[in-house]
């Protein structure tokens, strides 16, 4: 607000909508920001890695700072912040889950298995990781006086897309056993006969779940949620997807990364943008993916066990 000649305090002018060029430039943008923190993973060397990070962290921070003080860009200053958030996030999975491996657990990670070396290694730090995740929203949450419900962690309308998310859910754990044994796409150690499934499946469950879920509450949850203020419900989801796919071109726990990024990571972006708006709710579009997870963390723990 500024003060007028009468002494009396004006509201600022409402910002002018963007174009439809405006909008796909600043989209171009918001996938390069969220790109922007993984991509401290392409900096060789421990040093220049972590000081890429805090540059990265501290850029995002003071880029959403100074557009809530902008009249212009004060409307769109907390995505820029949710890209904060997944800088911290970043930096914090790079050390915390290592340190636990090692101090705590007294493990080590191993070919097939980046998490630990042990079953319950595995599940512990995949429920780091989540725990993580929640930190790194709740501290965008708190910054930008935002509730949970607003980024969709509530029951919402229960209905098709629950019962689409249990379906889906049901069928990759069935799937998942008749097909991974017969496929080298996702690296299996050893026979997955039946009884080495069921003796699995407690804690593959648990992996999925936490996965699942700390994916969905950022992506779907936290990123989705804010990309909506500019970019309204079809764009957001397609952005938003575009930025998960680019979280996965690292990984290394399948033979085929673009074919895996393409087929499989951008459409249950999308597909999980869907049934979240659909619901108002996080948890269809989290019980989908930890089905979907299902193939990777049984090869996870097939190396392990």
């Amino acid at each position: 607000m500024d003060g007028s000649p009468t002494g009396h305090m004006t509201a600022d002018p409402a910002p002018t909508p963007m174009s439809a060029g405006q909008r796909a430039m600043f989209a171009i943008a918001c996938i390069a920001a969220g790109f922007l923190p993984l991509s401290a993973g392409y900096v060789p060397g421990e040093v220049a890695w972590f000081v890429y990070g805090l540059v990265v962290t501290a850029a995002l921070l003071a880029l959403a700072l100074v557009a809530r003080r902008s009249s212009a860009w004060r409307r769109y200053w907390e995505i820029p912040l949710v890209f904060f958030g997944m800088a911290v996030f970043i930096l914090a999975d790079r050390y915390v889950p290592n340190f636990l491996v090692t101090h705590v657990l007294h493990q080590s990670t191993v070919s097939g298995n980046p998490l630990a070396s042990t079953i319950s290694g595995t599940v512990v730090i995949e429920l780091d990781e989540l725990l993580l995740t929640v930190i790194a929203v709740l501290v965008v949450l708190w910054i930008s006086r935002s509730s949970l419900r607003s980024i969709y962690f509530r029951r919402g309308r229960v209905g098709r897309a629950y019962v689409i998310g249990i379906i889906g859910f049901v069928a990759f754990y069935v799937l998942t056993f008749r097909i991974l044994s017969h496929t080298h796409f996702m690296p299996v150690h050893g026979s997955i006969d039946f009884g080495r499934y069921l003796s699995l499946t407690p804690a593959l469950l648990a992996a999925v779940a936490a996965n699942g879920f700390l994916e969905e509450l950022m992506f779907r949850g936290l990123l989705m949620s804010k990309l909506n203020i500019a970019f309204g419900p079809y764009l957001s989801t397609f952005v938003q997807a575009v930025i998960f796919a680019s979280w996965h071109i690292g990984i290394t726990y399948t033979s085929s990364v673009l074919v895996f990024v393409i087929f499989v990571v951008f459409p249950l972006g999308l597909i999980a943008g869907y049934l979240t708006r659909s619901s108002g709710s996080i948890f269809p579009s989290s019980i989908l993916h930890a089905g979907v997870d299902m193939p990777i963390y049984l090869g996870f723990l097939s190396y392990v066990s």
